[in-house]
């Protein structure tokens, strides 16, 4: 009987401690190698001949968990190709719903893109008009964070007309960090445009150099296009299927396999110059292309490395600078 009062204690707070490992959350997300998705069923295009492919570019994808409890980052360990990181990392100062409208603006901005890329590589004249600076992420601590939001476009500056970044570019070039300068702003929640006075800091390059304080892209309008072409991305976000939208658009308005065969996934962003960017989580999406038994997987030059780090011999990986090389690497295969 005297050991029967230590044993319950020590039964109540292994309960206890096991109660909190299963609700306590702590800051970090599991990122696992996703799926590979095929691109050309997702496209719909009309005001032109399709012709299907039997063999589809893919795009490939992965998961970012919710925050995870103690127990559950304690078997995240021993998972194979999942990486723990801080929430932070994806959100920013943001919160998961901004993030996800983020990734939304984003997938919209790739799929925009991969259109007119595509649709200017078989010969369609597009007229383009940039028409703006759209906010990517401003940055922690400086004034703009308090002031601008992701998806927000400064369409002005000082009475400045923005276009293009170098509209904004030349207007900073004769102001000073700690100056304030009065943006035009169209609010990415609701498309009104305002006025939003901004206090510009120093680049951390260059102190005579003065910044917004934020990182971001040009919008860019396109007039009436010659083919109507529809995507249906799903739930899927982010910027990193643009090249494989873009093989996918072509390979669809184009006769014959661009894949000649081979099961064929792409990653990487696509700019409308026809380069190709750098994309995050490239080591779970090389896994996830060789779990799913992927031939040739395209990725980005600068990704080149990681990517192979991640996988075996038995699928090729081609690291592409550009849509003509990942063109060309198809050819070759």
């Amino acid at each position: 009987m005297v050991w029967l009062v230590p044993v319950a204690v020590l039964v109540a707070v292994l309960a206890i401690i096991s109660v909190v490992f299963t609700i306590w959350r702590t800051d970090q997300v599991a990122v696992r190698p996703g799926s590979v998705e095929q691109v050309p069923s997702r496209i719909t295009i009309s005001g032109a001949d399709v012709y299907p492919p039997e063999s589809e570019i893919a795009l490939v994808t992965v998961l970012v968990s919710q925050r995870l409890t103690i127990w559950q980052r304690i078997g995240a360990e021993f998972e194979s190709g999942v990486d723990i990181e801080p929430e932070r990392t994806f959100t920013g100062d943001g919160t998961r719903r901004e993030l996800r409208r983020l990734n939304e603006l984003r997938m919209e901005t790739s799929q925009h893109t991969a259109v007119v890329v595509a649709l200017e590589h078989l010969g369609f004249e597009i007229p383009r008009l940039a028409s703006g600076v759209i906010v990517a992420e401003a940055m922690a601590g400086a004034p703009a964070a308090e002031v601008l939001e992701r998806g927000d476009v400064i369409v002005g500056i000082d009475g400045v007309t923005v276009g293009e970044l170098k509209d904004l570019a030349e207007v900073l070039a004769s102001r000073s960090a700690g100056q304030t300068v009065v943006l035009d702003v169209e609010r990415a929640d609701d498309g009104s445009v305002g006025s939003v006075p901004l206090e510009l800091i120093a680049s951390p390059e260059d102190a005579n150099r003065a910044l917004i304080g934020v990182s971001a892209r040009e919008r860019t309008d396109v007039g009436e296009l010659p083919v109507e072409v529809v995507i249906d991305s799903g739930a899927i976000g982010g910027p990193s299927a643009g090249l494989a939208l873009t093989i996918g658009i072509i390979d669809l308005l184009t006769p014959g396999e661009l894949t000649g065969g081979l099961r064929v996934a792409a990653t990487g962003t696509i700019a409308f110059d026809g380069s190709v960017g750098a994309i995050g989580e490239v080591d779970q999406k090389a896994i996830a292309a060789s779990r799913a038994g992927v031939d040739l997987l395209l990725v980005p030059t600068t990704n080149l490395s990681d990517a192979l780090d991640h996988v075996g011999d038995d699928m090729q990986v081609v690291g592409v600078a550009s849509l003509q090389e990942a063109l060309d690497a198809l050819a070759e295969a």
